[in-house]
């Protein structure tokens, strides 16, 4: 992030950026929008506006080469038809009525992604984002270039990872529908009107959600860039201005996603009352944004063991604050366990066993002795994000606490990766090999005596596989505590998902993990 003051301003102030992330603290104080966010979108608007240009050049090369054949093939096939047609028939040309009109692949784009993403079926009480406020944006689209593009981008994007002749969420319609968006807000920005609605910040926390999905489907790592954008933004409009339900829908959106940031970079959280203060009016708050709460603890105590390390590797001088970050994990260890015991009672899973299970599913990949059904895949989203927040958290009591009582830890570390793993048949059925979103016949495991309901079809491929990415990945990250079946079907589970879903990159790193024997953890 770069200095915020140009040389304009630069004599009047008298003063430097503080360089704070992701807005320096004297921009948030002026109630200004700190440059560092626009500053950060130059260099990806330069590489989109390279890929743009290169994507024009070509496609003006091939207009003018189709351009001159359908010329000539016109000609052509005018001059056969003057031939062989009557008179009459020419004479009665205008009564023919063409009836095909011609969709744009953005209609057909826009279309696929809001009926599967947006206005799917959805358990209202694991809302915690932002795709389902959409709707309420929709009359604005038409004004607001801004959102427009956002939204663009992201229709491009799945609807190009899902259709059988392109398979690539990142190609050249996307690349260049990117680039237009980031243009826009870098202009929106510079608004203080713009700055202050929710339109721009819906936006931003569309722009968000690319990153992310792009992340999950090339396995690379996730920018942050957009976070930051809207962190700066809530901070520059103030959480206590956020009155109307759909601006604190937004803010309970924004922390989540500050969250899911701390927590995989194992960060401290932006602590800012601009962001955390809640406003005068309720807030829309349930079981799936509580966990939010303990989540930014835990980032914060992950953040702290992370500066200080291990108690074996650090100096004696720090024996107190070990001690306190062991008394924190046990603390949030018990968060969670309270947590799990007040979710409603249509969230709890329901266990299935291994002989109810249909052989298909089975041989696509199933470890254990049963499978978990919920009530929803946000429901199994929910818990498997609480799952792995907690294991985060046992690991740190294992790890400081090595006096031989860390088994009971490690047993519950354990029986979390197992929960992770019973939930995939669930989310995956029998599927082994890339189909359409909308393909109803694959197979999912069912409570005995109940059929499988069809929008778990449509839920299950849209949501499921991508977002089983982080629970599976993470108890490979904590390999050390876990048993052999779980580091063998997690590898197993990972480059299954990597074909459903061709993921061009499916962590090659994975093959090279082996098993190791832990006799006492067996």
């Amino acid at each position: 992030m770069g200095r915020c003051l140009t040389p304009a301003n630069l004599a009047e102030l008298a003063k430097f950026c503080d360089e704070t992330r992701p807005a320096c603290l004297k921009c948030v104080n002026a109630r200004r929008i700190c440059p560092g966010y626009t500053e950060g979108l130059d260099l990806v608007l330069r590489d989109q506006n390279q890929v743009a240009k290169a994507g024009a050049e070509r496609r003006q090369k091939v207009y003018a080469r189709k351009k001159n054949q359908t010329t000539w093939n016109g000609i052509s096939s005018e001059l056969s038809r003057s031939r062989s047609e009557s008179p009459e028939a020419l004479e009665n040309e205008e009564l023919r009525v063409y009836t095909s009109m011609a969709e744009s692949r953005g209609s057909y784009a826009h279309a696929f992604f809001v009926s599967a993403y947006v206005l799917g079926p959805r358990d209202t009480r694991s809302d915690h984002g932002f795709l389902e406020l959409l709707p309420r944006l929709f009359d604005r689209l038409p004004y607001d270039p801004v959102l427009s593009r956002s939204l663009a981008v992201l229709a491009h994007c799945y609807y190009g990872a899902w259709h059988p002749s392109i398979r690539n969420a990142e190609n050249l319609e996307v690349q260049q529908t990117y680039s237009k968006a980031l243009g826009g807000l870098r202009h929106a920005l510079k608004d203080p009107r713009s700055c202050m609605t929710d339109e721009l910040l819906m936006a931003i926390c569309l722009l968000n959600f690319f990153e992310y999905t792009t992340s999950a489907l090339t396995s690379r790592p996730r920018g942050d860039q957009h976070v930051d954008g809207a962190t700066a933004l809530v901070k520059h409009r103030r959480s206590r201005t956020m009155t109307s339900d759909l601006s604190r829908r937004l803010l309970i959106a924004v922390r989540h996603d500050i969250v899911g940031k701390a927590l995989a970079r194992a960060s401290p959280v932006d602590d800012a009352p601009e962001i955390w203060d809640d406003p005068a009016e309720e807030m829309p708050y349930n079981s799936a944004t509580s966990l939010d709460f303990i989540g930014r603890d835990t980032a914060n105590l992950l953040a702290k063991a992370a500066n200080h390390g291990l108690p074996a590797n650090a100096d004696s001088s720090d024996g107190e604050i070990h001690t306190d970050i062991f008394s924190q994990a046990r603390a949030l260890d018990a968060r969670y366990a309270e947590w799990a015991e007040q979710v409603p009672i249509e969230w709890l899973p329901v266990s299935v066993p291994r002989e109810s299970i249909p052989q298909g599913i089975i041989d696509a990949g199933f470890n254990g002795d049963h499978c978990d059904i919920y009530s929803h895949t946000s429901v199994c989203l929910t818990w498997n994000s609480m799952r792995v927040q907690r294991i985060r958290v046992l690991s740190l009591i294992a790890d400081y606490q090595k006096t031989g009582s860390e088994r009971d830890a490690i047993l519950l570390l354990q029986r979390l990766a197992d929960d992770i793993l019973a939930s995939l048949p669930y989310m995956l059925g029998d599927k082994v090999k890339p189909s359409d979103l909308h393909d109803m016949g694959f197979v999912y495991p069912s409570i005995p005596g109940q059929s499988v309901p069809a929008s778990h079809h449509q839920s299950a491929a849209a949501y499921g596989g991508l977002t089983l990415w982080d629970p599976v990945r993470a108890i490979l990250e904590f390999r050390q505590y876990m048993r052999d079946d779980h580091i063998i079907f997690s590898i197993q589970q990972l480059q299954r998902i990597g074909r459903l879903y061709d993921v061009r990159s499916v962590m090659e790193d994975m093959i090279a993990f082996r098993p190791v024997c832990h006799p006492s953890r067996t």
